[in-house]
């Protein structure tokens, strides 16, 4: 049951440093994380919908 009391330890000090910290500084934390996440379509499908799009725009201005 070691293990148990650990992780609940680890959870309780997890929640309580980010219930300590300003909101202000939470907000922020949350939008540069929300910017720096990557497009929806590479997310899902990797980098062939980047790759085919690259491909087509190519062959357009040709």
């Amino acid at each position: 049951m070691a293990a148990g009391t650990d992780v609940i330890k680890f959870l309780t000090q997890k929640i309580v440093k980010y219930l300590d910290e300003p909101k202000a500084v939470r907000k922020e934390r949350r939008i540069s994380k929300k910017n720096e996440r990557e497009p929806l379509l590479t997310y899902l499908f990797g980098v062939v919908p980047m790759g085919l799009g690259l491909a087509f725009r190519k062959k357009r201005r040709k």
